[in-house]
């Protein structure tokens, strides 16, 4: 599975939160650290904030949070947040036969497989001390 650009900004705008926790980010210190476009991290910060991952505050003091501990936050949810499909790739390139041939019961098993383990996984590992954008981009494609 190979995530959008799209999905691979969330997940490192939601790791950057995760790693302050206590504190408000604002969009310009997410998008220069994490090197996001600023108008596509406010559409970004946008989704998941109306998915209530994260939440906001207006003001010269303000910014974004996530709205509940990391540990309660799976890679699941902030995919779903952004309308990413789970399990993109995990089907057939014709639809030739049946839907309830072997073929399509196997990718129906793998598509599962695949949307549970993406729900195991917590923000709060994906922002473990010393994940770097290189692990980070490693992961997306074992998803």
């Amino acid at each position: 599975m190979k995530l959008t650009k799209k999905a691979e900004y969330a997940i490192r705008a939601m790791i950057a939160l995760g790693r302050t926790p206590d504190g408000l980010r604002t969009i310009a210190a997410i998008a220069k650290e994490e090197k996001i476009p600023k108008k596509f991290l406010e559409q970004i910060l946008l989704a998941l904030k109306a998915a209530d991952l994260v939440t906001s505050r207006a003001g010269p003091n303000g910014g974004y949070r996530l709205a509940k501990l990391p540990t309660e936050i799976s890679l699941g949810q902030i995919l779903q947040a952004i309308n990413e499909p789970l399990a993109r790739g995990v089907e057939r390139s014709s639809r030739r036969g049946t839907k309830d041939s072997p073929l399509d019961r196997v990718l129906a098993d793998i598509r599962q497989c695949l949307a549970q383990r993406i729900n195991q996984i917590t923000l709060d590992e994906l922002a473990a001390e010393g994940t770097t954008h290189e692990q980070v981009q490693e992961l997306m494609w074992y998803i």
